[in-house]
């Protein structure tokens, strides 16, 4: 029986939700966590001894989220780098796909069989894509919504390909848009601005901490810690939907 505890995570320090192909923001890529989970493993042999360090890689659930900072800061960002490369959002959006499906048969072949692939949020209702008219951006919606139909067939490919696997469809688009929708029913009083700096609309990261001025007093009221990161109560809300609807299945 696997549990959240067990499990290896797979994500970066970007939107709250991911990174995948690029060093951009200077986090790791999803290439270099993957060399990092291979020396852990092989320190895991060393120290379990092959058979049990088998079963642990075996049993443990892994969390795989990417696509939104690949979107947010490597392609609409930079519009001579990705942008160029790809002139339509739906051909990096296959690309991004590409990596995922990559991904998934690498950590496959290091043992992995309990995956949760996680899909994209609504990410045109992240505070600052919000900045300019205070709606969310339609079109980033849209481009988040057919990335995660994209998935969902990435999704059943693998699992008629990878032999013992159990891989999940983690929807966080759909949670996170009722969140959104339904404030109050979450505890939640604003969802369009983020919790830090004086507008909640550009504020992020380093800006953004306990001892700045103008952080809101109850972060528990808002859907968002800054322009970008969810609040511990939206990520509990995100957590609680994924409990019920997929990871249940693994416990």
């Amino acid at each position: 029986m696997s549990s959240l505890a067990s499990g290896a995570c797979f994500a970066s320090a970007g939107a709250g939700y991911d990174n995948a192909t690029s060093d951009l923001m200077s986090v790791l890529t999803i290439w270099k966590e993957l060399d990092y989970f291979k020396e852990y493993a092989a320190k895991l042999r060393s120290f379990q001894g092959e058979e049990k360090a088998q079963e642990t890689l075996t049993e443990a659930l892994y969390l795989v989220s990417m696509g939104t900072n690949d979107f947010l800061e490597n392609y609409y960002a930079v519009p001579h780098g990705n942008a160029a490369k790809y002139p339509t959002a739906a051909a990096y959006g296959g690309y991004v796909l590409g990596v995922a499906e990559s991904f998934v048969r690498a950590l496959h072949a290091l043992g992995a069989r309990k995956v949760d692939l996680n899909g994209m949020p609504p990410m045109g209702c992240l505070p600052m894509e919000r900045a300019l008219g205070g709606a969310c951006t339609e079109e980033y919606n849209a481009v988040a919504e057919d990335y995660n139909a994209g998935l969902r067939a990435v999704i059943d490919r693998l699992n008629g390909e990878l032999g013992g696997a159990r891989i999940v469809y983690g929807d966080v688009y759909g949670p996170v848009s009722d969140a959104l929708a339904h404030p109050a029913a979450y505890g939640l009083e604003n969802v369009e601005a983020g919790c830090c700096g004086a507008t909640g609309r550009f504020e992020m990261g380093y800006l953004c901490n306990a001892r700045t001025p103008l952080t809101c007093a109850d972060a528990g009221k808002f859907a968002f810690w800054d322009a970008i990161h969810p609040t511990e109560r939206l990520h509990r809300a995100l957590a609680d939907a994924k409990m019920n609807t997929t990871l249940h299945v693994f416990l």
